[in-house]
């Protein structure tokens, strides 16, 4: 797609919407880090209506993809049945969203001290069914849990998913959307440790009103996105199933089928961000 100037404010809107999608397509969140690195991502396309194809652009400026050696988890599963939902995991703008160091570190949202007895038991049943999920996934890709956010990959939060309304281009009014019980967010940034690389990070928010067989199922199916998984299986025995079911799915074949094709992907996290036209 092109964009070229003279627009209108109208379309000026719908093309801020559309780049808007691209960069929180999925819940994505861009994070501004580093002298606003990451902020260019999106300012320089507002205000720069040239006749380049802006995704070129952009692609220009982050590392190039780059597959990498399948975890040994991975490369070890073996399958008599090699059926899997890949095609319904669309590539992000870096690539497939994969972690390159293991463990993958897990934080645990931890009940605030001054909690009363009975709900402090709650968010000990909470923390409990968590570690249920991780443990689901830990034979396919390593996890471990960590005391502390700063040092986590994901983290797991138990609280409701934030709610946000969004304006309707067509009607002017916000749409307001339906209530959660779980979402994944992925945030990127810049690494602290020269060279400066691409890295990422997965939020999960969980809504503890449910019954202890959903927690499980949804903290498992978000921990699915967590891992790689960034899209929805059509089939109601996949875990990763777009939508609730009376039956309580497990991972199944098809789910590590389709992660072990996504880790066999190309992916820029992980690579050195190119400023400046600085040559690999």
């Amino acid at each position: 797609m092109k964009l070229r100037g003279n627009f209108s404010k109208n379309k000026m809107f719908k093309i801020y919407q559309l780049l808007k999608n691209w960069f929180i397509k999925g819940k994505t969140l861009i994070i501004c880090r580093q002298k606003f690195i990451y902020l260019w991502l999106i300012t320089i396309t507002l205000i720069s209506f040239s006749s380049n194809v802006l995704t070129e652009n952009i692609e220009n400026k982050l590392p190039p993809l780059q597959t990498h050696p399948l975890p040994p988890e991975l490369q070890s599963w073996q399958s008599d049945n090699p059926d899997n939902y890949f095609t319904e995991i669309k590539p992000h703008l870096v690539g497939y969203l994969l972690w390159l160091d293991f463990p993958v570190k897990v934080y645990l949202e931890s009940p605030p001290t001054n909690l009363p007895e009975s709900s402090r038991l709650k968010f000990q049943k909470w923390q409990e069914i968590a570690e249920k999920a991780i443990a689901v996934w830990h034979p396919y890709l390593p996890l471990i849990i960590v005391r502390e956010e700063k040092e986590a990959d994901i983290l797991i939060y138990r609280r409701q998913p934030k709610l946000e309304a969004k304006l309707n281009p067509e009607t002017g009014l916000y749409d307001l959307p339906r209530a959660k019980a779980a979402t994944t967010t992925i945030k990127f940034y810049l690494s602290k440790t020269q060279p400066q690389k691409l890295q990422h990070q997965m939020i999960i928010e969980v809504n503890p009103n449910q019954t202890d067989d959903y927690l499980l199922v949804n903290i498992t199916h978000e921990l699915g996105h967590g891992l790689g998984i960034w899209g929805h299986s059509p089939e109601k025995s996949d875990i990763m199933y777009y939508s609730h079911t009376r039956d309580i799915p497990q991972i199944s074949v098809r789910d590590i089928n389709t992660l072990k094709l996504i880790y066999q992907q190309p992916t820029r996290i992980g690579g050195k961000l190119t400023m400046n036209n600085e040559k690999q």
